[in-house]
């Protein structure tokens, strides 16, 4: 009877150990599936409702032992229309009220991408403020250049992910939304890791350029797929005094590309 209740308490010590590891196993790929998702989901919207030529950039990126990345995206109205209009007089770097087409979908503290008539320049600021009865914008910034008549005014969603090991034993991937500070969003996501496909040098047997990060806006212009690869860390060892990590790639094409 000894000799049956020691093997009995062995086998449920061992199936509950089991358990319990399984449980770390699913909740580690669940957080990195979720973790995933989302953010390839920003990444293939990066860029819609944006301008496709000129100097904008959807993406920006750092390079380091665990990478960041950041994507832009246009903002759309209750009815799918995009958030953009025009200016209807020529603003001056300093000018604090920028008057438009219609301010309807703007609000205060809103990111937004002005950029030049002819689309060659352009660059992101935050609203103070927005009059939609008078058609006006304002703002606190001094911009680096005047802008004319026609020149376009898109609201624009920034979103940088970023994983925080500054607690080893409770690594995390971080949002930071808009130029905010970063707040978590994952646990146990500690490493993030961002390749680049550029469309150049292509051909049917080598594939295209891939690079740890492009060089400079023009590379970053020509960027055409991104491979995102995170590892996850179960938030406690298993049984066997050990981490359970998962480590899961995908691929995303961001929308705006530039022709051609």
């Amino acid at each position: 009877m000894a000799a049956a209740l020691a093997a009995a308490g062995s086998f449920f010590v061992a199936t509950r150990n089991n358990v319990q590891d399984e449980i770390l196993r699913v909740e580690t790929q669940q957080g990195v599936r979720s973790a995933m998702d989302t953010m390839v989901r920003d990444l293939r919207l990066g860029g819609a409702c944006l301008p496709v030529s000129g100097d904008f950039v959807t993406l920006d990126s750092v390079n380091s032992t665990s990478d960041q990345i950041a994507t832009r995206t246009g903002l759309v109205r209750p009815n799918q229309t995009c958030i953009r209009t025009t200016t209807t007089a020529d603003i001056s770097a300093t000018t604090s009220t920028i008057a438009v087409e219609t301010a309807n979908g703007f609000t205060s503290g809103m990111r937004v991408y002005i950029r030049k008539a002819d689309g060659t320049t352009g660059e992101i600021f935050t609203l103070t403020g927005v009059n939609v009865g008078a058609k006006t914008l304002t703002k606190a910034t001094t911009l680096s250049q005047s802008y004319l008549l026609g020149s376009g005014v898109y609201a624009v969603d920034e979103r940088q992910y970023a994983v925080d090991s500054s607690v080893p034993a409770q690594p995390v991937l971080t949002i930071a939304a808009n130029g905010g500070s970063a707040t978590p969003f994952a646990a146990g996501i500690e490493n993030l890791t961002v390749k680049y496909q550029l469309a150049r040098n292509c051909d049917s047997a080598s594939g295209c350029d891939v690079v740890d990060i492009p060089a400079n806006d023009a590379e970053f212009a020509i960027v055409n797929q991104l491979y995102i690869t995170l590892t996850a860390r179960s938030r406690t060892t298993l049984t066997n005094g050990q981490y359970y990590r998962i480590t899961k790639t995908v691929s995303a094409k961001p929308r705006n590309l530039l022709p051609g």
